[in-house]
């Protein structure tokens, strides 16, 4: 499930992006693309939450179940048009999804600049992210 907040989102018109910041773990992600003066947040839910991520056997000879590659898919599309995406989480899905980009979807995996872990950031702190790794993004002040 995808939902899409912004003042592009409310009229559904595509508005391009360079520069996004994913926040990801095994159950929803948090997209947020930014232009010097506009910024939009969409949400990406896994498809089965309530999937178990650990389990006690597996048929891939591990003990964590395979990422979803369908939310991986439908986290791909939210970022569409970017040319710089900053990754952060907790644990291993972030690198599970630069990994899928890569594979998946080649110019979004060239277009990852860092991957860092991040536990449950508030919106702030992950626009704090953002705008570390991307300087020019300064220039957006609060509430832009």
């Amino acid at each position: 499930m995808v939902k899409t907040f912004g003042m592009a989102a409310e009229y559904n018109i595509p508005m391009p992006h360079y520069h996004s910041v994913v926040w990801i773990d095994h159950q929803k992600a948090g997209v947020w693309q930014f232009t010097a003066t506009e910024q939009t947040h969409t949400a990406v839910h896994a498809h089965d939450q309530h999937q178990r991520v650990h389990s006690r056997k597996s048929t891939h000879g591990g003990h964590k179940s395979p990422a979803d590659q369908r939310f991986f898919d439908d986290v791909a599309k939210a970022l569409e048009g970017t040319h710089e995406i900053l990754l952060i989480g907790p644990a291993q899905t972030k690198h599970e999804f630069a990994a899928f980009l890569n594979a998946k979807h080649a110019p979004l995996g060239r277009a990852v600049v860092a991957v860092e872990t991040a536990d449950h950031p508030t919106d702030a702190e992950v626009l704090a992210y953002a705008r570390r790794h991307f300087p020019a993004l300064d220039r957006i002040g609060p509430g832009a």
